[in-house]
């Protein structure tokens, strides 16, 4: 009976221990991230096929997706918790890290923290990092965090929905010399007198960039993709995304402007009820009888789709 209950307990131990990261520096850097916010101990899952360790509240997540052959973490995600530049710095003990994404992590749910806390300074301890990918989301992103990212060597990948950017910080990410893809989901739309259409176009003129994504905006020809057309020969792929909209006259006079790019339009019944806060913000940005056509558009969409 003794050795049965040795047994047992060997067991729950090693099921405790297991449900730790294998790599103690990337262990206590992601306890430390987790600190105070859950009151469960993480655990074990597949996510996309991938292993991964997840602490779970309610709307609160944080993910680490493991390497297979080498346990160590390749990639950080997270809902909901507040992504200080302190816990972006504690990121830097994840040596073999290819991927962050963070969403809904700004100030705007958390106004106990001092907005000086979200500038994104933090990534500056991962300039050096192998990281490919940062998809950043509901957050804030001041010019230190840009800055960063700017300087990031590896960084191929990055995308910014809800994210009000600055002046500075486009400039700043416009210098990257090897971004191939960047999506912007332009919620905010009037950043300190710069606004996404003066951005979009100053994006597509990055040299290295093969993608552009455009989110919850409203395109024409006159308002940025004239720009875009004349910046972007480089592109090979535009795709108006969720919650856009570009209407078929505008389209076309893009694919002529650029004739050997993919040009992908989300359909417009989509664009207008994908989600419940698209419809008022389009509203904002178009005249009446702009939104109008939208509404035809998305209902002939029904029985005919794109």
């Amino acid at each position: 009976m003794k050795s049965i209950l040795t047994i047992a307990l060997t067991f729950v131990a090693l099921s405790l221990s297991a449900a730790e990261l294998p790599i103690p520096e990337e262990q206590a850097a992601f306890a430390a991230i987790a600190e105070g916010l859950f009151e469960k101990p993480p655990e074990w899952s597949t996510t996309k096929g991938a292993k991964t360790l997840v602490w779970s509240k309610d709307q609160l997540l944080i993910r680490a997706t493991l390497d297979p052959k080498t346990g160590h973490v390749i990639g950080y995600y997270s809902n909901g918790i507040p992504v200080t530049n302190d816990r972006l710095t504690k990121l830097a003990a994840c040596k073999d890290l290819t991927s962050v994404g963070f969403d809904h992590s700004g100030q705007w749910h958390y106004k106990e923290i001092p907005m000086s806390a979200f500038s994104g300074s933090g990534l500056e301890a991962l300039v050096s990092s192998k990281i490919e990918e940062v998809r950043i989301g509901g957050s804030h992103m001041g010019p230190p965090g840009e800055l960063a990212l700017a300087k990031m060597g590896s960084l191929r990948r990055l995308t910014y929905n809800h994210v009000p950017m600055t002046k500075e910080g486009i400039a700043q990410l416009c210098t990257h010399p090897a971004l191939e893809s960047f999506t912007v989901g332009a919620q905010h739309n009037t950043m300190k007198s710069f606004s996404w259409y003066d951005a979009v176009p100053r994006i597509a003129a990055i040299s290295t960039l093969r993608e552009l994504g455009i989110n919850e905006l409203y395109l024409s020809w006159d308002n940025a993709l004239a720009k875009v057309a004349e910046n972007g020969s480089h592109l090979k792929k535009l795709v108006i995304g969720r919650g856009a909209v570009l209407f078929p006259e505008d389209a076309k006079k893009v694919r002529a402007a650029l004739p050997g790019l993919e040009l992908v339009i989300e359909p417009y019944a989509r664009a207008l009820h994908g989600n419940k806060l698209y419809a008022a913000r389009l509203k904002t940005l178009m005249t009446a009888e702009e939104f109008a056509r939208l509404e035809a558009l998305a209902s002939s969409e029904k029985t005919q789709p794109r």
